[in-house]
C-alpha cells in the first residue's frame, strides 16, 4: 500500500504569506481563480489546479480552519520552563512556615 502524495502548503498554494490578512487571501483566491477555473479560464488547465485552488481557500478563510492547520504545519515545540518556577525544585532549598501558608 502506497502512502498518498504530501499536500502542498495551503499559503503556497494561493501565493500568499503565513501572515496574510484575510483579505489577502480572499484577493489571492480570486485572482487564481480567474486563472484557473475551468469555464473561465482562457488557457488549456484542467480542473486540478482550481480544485487545490477552492480546497486552500475554503481552509484559510475560515479562521477556526486556518487556526488547527497551522498548528498542523507549526510541528512539535519545545517549552522551557522559566526560572521562577524552577527555583522552587531547586534541592537544599529551605522553605520557611510563612511561604508555607495559604492566607
Amino acid at each position: 500500500m502506497t502512502k498518498p502524495p504530501p499536500t502542498a502548503n495551503l499559503y503556497k498554494v494561493l501565493r500568499v504569506e503565513e501572515t496574510a490578512s484575510q483579505v489577502e487571501i480572499k484577493t489571492a483566491y480570486r485572482t487564481l481563480a480567474k486563472l484557473y477555473h475551468p469555464d473561465a479560464a482562457t488557457s488549456d488547465s484542467d480542473a486540478r489546479n482550481f480544485i487545490e485552488i477552492h480546497k486552500a481557500y475554503a481552509t484559510l478563510s475560515d479562521p477556526s480552519a486556518r487556526a488547527r492547520y497551522d498548528l498542523s504545519i507549526a510541528g512539535p515545540r519545545r517549552f522551557s520552563y522559566s526560572s521562577a518556577a524552577a527555583s522552587d525544585f531547586v534541592v537544599g532549598r529551605t522553605r520557611r512556615w510563612e511561604t508555607d501558608q495559604c492566607w
